[in-house]
This record gives structure tokens, C-alpha cells and sequence, in this order.
């Protein structure tokens, strides 16, 4: 461990808080890599893993989940405009003292918290929520102190895209239909344009012949 502390750069006691109240015997240390991923798919896989959803031996009553290592949580991505339009509230407690942090603020503040807040809101509440809280490991780089334990990369499973509705799949094809003839009419109007031209110079040679 002093040779992968020497070469991680940030907060060690914030990356090893915890450890020592795992049982980490037969667990797998699997590293996800957040670079490009879209957060909510990203918090899916993570938070399956975090409860051992992914092993034939998973019961809700053990925590069998595995280690989880997140990497460049600042290169994350989000859909649509929630960058903006995302917000994180909160109250201290005093009287109108409601605080809102939107996603972009929280991003250039703290992105380990975003992808945090995000699996553990996918957690089911009970007692087994804060051990499967530390197993989760999260860092802004790709810089981590764990670099003498068996890592295994985890490979994202490819997008499922939503077949198209018969009635939108209906639609864009009597767009296509319409773009069709629409083109059709044109070229065939630019054919007839062209005809006409070409005969009155032919009528116009003829008269001056």
C-alpha cells in the first residue's frame, strides 16, 4: 500500500475512510470508468453491482456486493439540459434557509457527489445501505490508491434502443413518402423546364436560318 500511496496524489484518508469495517474476503474490486458515460445508466450498473444483483448467490437480506471504483467523475455526461436545469436542494435548518446548488455548480465543486447521490438514491433504504456505501469508491481523476488489489475493469453492456411506435414508425413513412414525391415533382419540372428551352432555341435557329 506505500508504494500506490506515494503515486495517489489526493485526499488519502477521504479514499481509505471505512475500509477497515469491510470484510473484503472474497470480493472483487471492479473499476468503472465514467469518462463520457451518461449518469443515470452509469448509477444503474453501479448501484447492481454494489447490492451483488449480478451473482446467482444475491439475497436482500446479505450484502454481497462487490468493491466499486469510479473514475474521472468530472468527465461525466448528462442528457438533455439537465446541466442547467438540475438542481440539488437542501435545508440547514434555519427559518428560509432553503439552498439550491444546480448540476453545473455541483460538477465544478464536487463531482464524486453527483455520482454518490445518484447510486445512493438508487439503494433500497435499510441497514445494509451504509456498508454498500463504502464499497463505493469515487475519484474526479484517474488517480486511485488502490492499484495493489486485483482490479477488474467493468465493461458497460451496449444501449438497448427502444423500437420505434407504430404510429411514429407510420409517420416517418409518409414523410419519406412525401419527401419522395416531392423531389420527384421537382426533377420532373426541371425536366419540362429544360424541354421547353431547348425547343425555343431550336425555333429561334430555324427562324434566323
Amino acid at each position: 500500500m506505500a508504494a500506490s500511496s506515494h503515486a495517489f496524489s489526493g485526499n488519502l484518508k477521504k479514499a481509505l475512510a471505512g475500509l477497515r469495517r469491510i470484510n473484503l474476503d472474497g470480493l472483487r474490486w471492479r473499476v468503472f470508468d465514467a469518462k463520457g458515460q451518461v449518469l443515470g445508466r452509469l448509477s444503474s450498473q453501479i448501484a447492481t453491482v454494489l447490492q451483488g444483483k449480478d451473482k446467482p448467490t444475491y439475497a436482500p437480506n446479505r450484502d454481497d456486493g462487490d468493491m466499486c471504483i469510479v473514475l474521472n467523475a468530472k468527465d461525466l455526461s448528462v442528457t438533455g439540459r439537465k446541466m442547467t436545469h438540475k438542481f440539488y436542494r437542501w435545508h440547514t435548518g434555519y427559518v428560509g434557509n432553503l439552498k439550491e446548488r444546480s448540476l453545473k455548480d455541483q460538477m465544478e465543486k464536487d463531482p464524486t457527489e453527483v455520482i454518490r447521490k445518484a447510486v445512493l438514491r438508487m439503494l433500497p433504504r435499510n441497514k445494509l445501505r451504509d456498508d454498500r456505501d463504502r464499497k463505493l469508491r469515487i475519484f474526479s481523476g484517474s488517480e486511485h490508491p488502490f492499484y495493489d488489489r486485483p482490479l477488474e475493469p467493468f465493461v458497460m453492456p451496449p444501449r438497448n434502443v427502444r423500437e420505434m411506435r407504430p404510429r411514429a414508425r407510420r409517420a416517418l413513412v409518409r414523410a419519406q413518402k412525401k419527401l419522395e414525391q416531392g423531389n420527384t415533382m421537382v426533377n420532373t419540372q426541371r425536366k419540362k423546364e429544360g424541354a421547353d428551352a431547348s425547343s425555343g432555341e431550336v425555333k429561334s435557329t430555324e427562324a434566323t436560318a
